[in-house]
C-alpha cells in the first residue's frame, strides 16, 4: 500500500511544533543512551541545529503536518540528517513510503544514501537494517550507516 503524503517547506511559527515532535521522538532514547533528558541543553541544541539553513521538509497528509525530513546532498553520497514521524502516525507506512523514495532518488543519481542512528535507538536501527542499510562505523554515540 503506498501512502500518499506531500512535502512542503518549513514555515514561520512551526518551530515549536518541531520542538514537540523532536521531543517526542527523541526522549526516550535520550534517556536510554544518556541517562536524563536535560531539557535546557535539549533544547538549547535543537535550537542551534535550526538556527542554521537546513534543507528540510515537512512531511504532510491531507494538508496536515506528520513528520518532517531533512537531507542534504553532500560531493558523493546523500546525508539523511533527520527524519522523523509523529507518534500518531507511526506504523502505517509513512516512513517506509518516505524512505523508499529517498533510497530510489539517490539510486538513481548513482549515490550512496547515508544517515546516522544513536546506539540506543534500536528500533530505528531495526528499520533502517530492514530497508538494506548497512553500519559502516560505530562512532562514539552513532551507528554511521549506509545503502
Amino acid at each position: 500500500m503506498t501512502i500518499e503524503y506531500s512535502l512542503r517547506d518549513v514555515e514561520d511559527g512551526e518551530i515549536e511544533w518541531l520542538y514537540e515532535l523532536n521531543e517526542e521522538s527523541y526522549r526516550d532514547v535520550i534517556v536510554r543512551q544518556f541517562g536524563r533528558w536535560d531539557e535546557e541543553h535539549q533544547r538549547d541544541w535543537f535550537d542551534r541545529k535550526w538556527q542554521r539553513e537546513r534543507p528540510a521538509k515537512i512531511v504532510t497528509i491531507g494538508g496536515e503536518p506528520v513528520g518532517v525530513v531533512v537531507l542534504e546532498q553532500k560531493d558523493d553520497h546523500d546525508w539523511l540528517d533527520e527524519i522523523l514521524i509523529g507518534t500518531d502516525y507511526r506504523g502505517q507506512g509513512i516512513g517506509t513510503s518516505l524512505m523508499s523514495q529517498l533510497i530510489a532518488e539517490a539510486r538513481a543519481g548513482n549515490r550512496r544514501l547515508r544517515l546516522r542512528v544513536l546506539h540506543q535507538n534500536h528500533s530505528a536501527k531495526r528499520f533502517y537494517e530492514r530497508l538494506g542499510f548497512v553500519v559502516l562505523e560505530t562512532l562514539e554515540y552513532h551507528y554511521l550507516m549506509e545503502i
